[in-house]
């Protein structure tokens, strides 16, 4: 598999894991780094659902990336 390839599957199955065992029942926090081998819209979507399962959700995303987020969300753009 390729570098972006392994990176995904690896997402998928934290991502997995996350939901399957509940983990937000005990840990409501989740940080998303390093998606960009996933396009902008499944980003979106991405962030969209897992936004119901954890209380707080931080997502270090592109510029490019971010634009495809609804405007409801905060975002830091400088630190």
């Amino acid at each position: 598999l390729s570098e972006s390839e392994r990176e995904v599957t690896g997402l998928i199955f934290g991502l997995a894991g996350y939901l399957v065992h509940e983990v937000y029942e005990t840990v409501p926090f989740m940080l998303l780094d390093s998606l960009e081998a996933i396009d902008s819209e499944r980003i979106a979507t991405l962030v969209e659902y897992f936004g119901e399962y954890a209380d707080s959700l931080v997502v270090a995303l592109l510029p490019e990336d971010a634009g495809a987020l609804a405007d409801e969300y905060q975002r830091v753009a400088d630190i």
